[in-house]
């Protein structure tokens, strides 16, 4: 499926489009070194009927220039895909808790897959678009569904939660139990607010609503194979979920990843904190890791922002050299593509002006050529078209820790919000950043599955939550020498809802070797801190708070290690560098693939590794200890090998490319 990297853009159609025009655009995207561009709409409307001859006439001027083309199926606009204005009814629409149509919801304008015929609707139009399109030697792939989100309140939905409750738990005695109920049958289930007995029915709903989502999509997937088994399907999420965790769209990028072949996201980062809290390197590298564990591996950037949002609003501006850290970020973390939202401004709709690599008159921007350069590099350089990043430390994403900070902020969102496990993964991915350790993203899921992956660091910032069956693969993990890093709150939390009575860490509360017996304001160099109070048992104290209380302690546990801080200490880059610190001190940290004055990725190809070394700083001097020949394959800089290492003078956005067989 991944013969090579897909590099291009997304090119809106338009009706009156002609061969010639096409021509043009294809003939440019190829002079910019790209293979790749996704289309939309799938089709248009003629005399009341789908009609796809444009759609075609793009996809064989395509083939005539070598590009590969991904027809995108569903999007946010139904009206321009399956579903025509004058079909339209109120009653497709998705519903509000009061039970009034959502329209335009999150900006969206979204209709009820679950409705019957609208459901009956989509799957005529699928597998109509697909017929007709899938012998056109150019195509590349399916885009199911661009930008997945489906939240709903209607009675079809309300039964399909009823339903996946009843498979749960069986009997609506274990229901009633759990959620601290009072109901004689999973019908008279409804969706009730009130989490003053129990917060499971909120992170029951939630954990449902992720399910659900990957399951149209499953369904999207099982009605476009059965009618094109040749071509690879693909879905995107925004973001990914280890940086942005909102809950509106109801998507898990893992859950989605696994219902189609390959797993994409959309990557805006000059959002003004809408999407990524901030445009830092750190978080855009973590935003990267965290879409490839959940592609396995493998993930595309189904959309990456090629400018401002519109002619109106241009502080979303993005420079050429932008577009290349963004590119060489995600490669080095995995990326088998990277498709630029868009090719031309957009001529119509409220952004207008905003977005493209081109121009309004179709010749070529500053960006265009920027883009040119990473074209360029993956073409003379093959075997860096999909590189497989080296790691040695992870971090645990687990959605249902999110889902329980929900429902427990439910009555104080508007005072605390819900972010705090997030904003505590970031802060740990950004001093992971600055540390020059290569962070990966871990989910529940997969540790209790199949074990925690080839790292020998595991963090485990704010994890509410804790099953036996996580807390078993983590004391498994620690007892063949890996080290975690927890901080509290940690496994406060059983899955039904109730507080441990061994506190930190309910089922892990053994390896950490204290006991919780209060809270307080605390600080550490006069930084404000929130402390959980330790009695300290059989572990050693290895910080201490202003006021002398134990910040971080640390317990051996056979051939590894369990450290466990009693306050969120990540947000201080002086603190956290001194918890890093106090796990080198004992041998712990692991260690890296090379060390270096600035920034470095490293990641290995076929043939040969490759060494990422961005230097946002203008640094003059970069030097990176190895001993091993290099090449300078793309950047700016001047090389210098001296013994044992590598120096690059008035670098940027330089790659090298490494002997195979150096020693790590």
């Amino acid at each position: 499926m991944f013969d090579c990297f897909r590099y291009g853009s997304v090119v809106l159609l338009e009706e009156g489009d002609s061969a010639e025009k096409f021509a043009g655009i294809c003939s440019a995207m190829a002079s910019l070194e790209m293979n790749t561009v996704v289309i939309w709409p799938p089709v248009f409307y003629r005399k009341g009927k789908w009609d796809v001859e444009v759609q075609r006439t793009f996809l064989r001027t395509a083939a005539e220039y070598d590009l590969g083309v991904i027809v995108e199926l569903t999007g946010q606009v139904s009206d321009l895909e399956y579903l025509p204005d004058w079909e339209w009814r109120r009653e497709f629409a998705v519903e509000n808790p009061d039970g009034t149509p959502a329209l335009m919801q999150n900006g969206l304008g979204e209709l009820n897959y679950h409705h019957p015929m609208l459901h009956a609707r989509l799957q005529t139009f699928l597998e109509f678009v697909v017929g007709e399109l899938k012998g056109e030697p150019a195509l590349l792939a399916w885009d199911l569904w661009n930008e997945t989100h489906f939240k709903s309140f209607d009675s079809w939905t309300l039964d399909l939660f009823r339903k996946w409750l009843k498979n749960k738990y069986g009997s609506i005695e274990a229901l009633n139990s759990c959620w601290k109920k009072s109901y004689m049958d999973f019908s008279q289930i409804r969706l009730d607010p009130v989490t003053w007995g129990s917060i499971v029915p909120d992170t029951d709903w939630e954990e449902f609503r992720v399910e659900d989502l990957a399951g149209i999509l499953t369904d999207f997937s099982a009605v476009v194979r059965r009618e094109d088994p040749c071509h690879w399907v693909t879905a995107d999420n925004v973001m990914s979920n280890a940086v942005w965790s909102e809950f509106d769209r109801g998507t898990d990028d893992w859950l989605v990843a696994g219902a189609v072949d390959c797993f994409g996201i959309s990557f805006y980062p000059k959002t003004g904190g809408r999407l990524l809290k901030e445009n830092s390197p750190g978080l855009r590298t973590f935003t990267f890791a965290g879409a490839a564990s959940a592609g396995k591996g493998r993930f595309m950037v189904a959309e990456m922002q090629s400018h401002c949002y519109s002619d109106l609003f241009q502080r979303e501006r993005v420079m050429p050299e932008e577009l290349l850290d963004w590119n060489f970020e995600a490669l080095f973390q995995g990326a088998c593509g990277s498709i630029f939202w868009k090719w031309e401004p957009f001529r119509s709709g409220f952004q207008l002006g905003g977005r493209g690599l081109v121009l309004a008159d179709g010749s070529f921007s500053r960006r265009a050529e920027a883009a040119k350069r990473f074209g360029a590099f993956l073409n003379q350089y093959p075997d860096a078209s999909q590189l497989t990043p080296r790691k040695s430390a992870a971090v645990l994403y687990d959605r249902r820790t999110n889902f329980t900070v929900k429902a427990m902020n439910n009555r104080i969102r508007h005072i605390v919000g819900d972010d705090q496990p997030a904003r505590s993964r970031l802060a740990v991915a950004e001093l992971c950043f600055e540390r020059n350790l290569p962070l990966g993203v871990v989910t529940a899921e997969t540790v209790c599955d199949s074990g925690i992956p080839s790292v020998s660091l595991l963090f485990i910032p704010f994890q509410v939550i804790m099953d036996e069956s996580l807390a078993k693969s983590v004391e498994t993990f620690v007892l063949a020498g890996g080290t975690v890093v927890a901080s509290v709150p940690f496994g406060d939390v059983s899955p039904k809802g109730r507080l441990f009575d061994s506190l930190p860490g309910g089922p892990l509360n053994h390896l950490t070797g204290v006991r919780m017996t209060d809270s307080r304001e605390d600080s550490l160099y006069g930084e404000q801190l929130e402390v959980y109070e330790m009695e300290v048992l059989d572990s050693e104290v290895l910080l201490l708070s202003d006021q002398g209380l134990p910040l971080l302690s640390f317990k051996r546990w056979g051939k590894g290690g369990f450290f466990l801080a009693a306050a969120d200490l990540w947000h201080s880059r002086r603190i956290g560098n001194e918890v890093l610190d106090a796990i080198l001190a004992r041998g712990f940290l692991p260690s890296l693939p090379l060390v270096a004055d600035c920034h470095v990725e490293l990641a290995s190809g076929k043939e040969f590794d490759y060494l990422w070394v961005p230097n946002y700083d203008n640094a003059e001097f970069c030097r990176i200890r190895m001993d091993c020949s290099a090449e300078l394959v793309f950047g700016e800089g001047k090389l210098e090998i001296g013994s044992g290492e590598v120096i690059l003078k008035h670098a940027r956005q330089a790659v090298l490319r490494l002997r195979k067989e150096r020693e790590a």
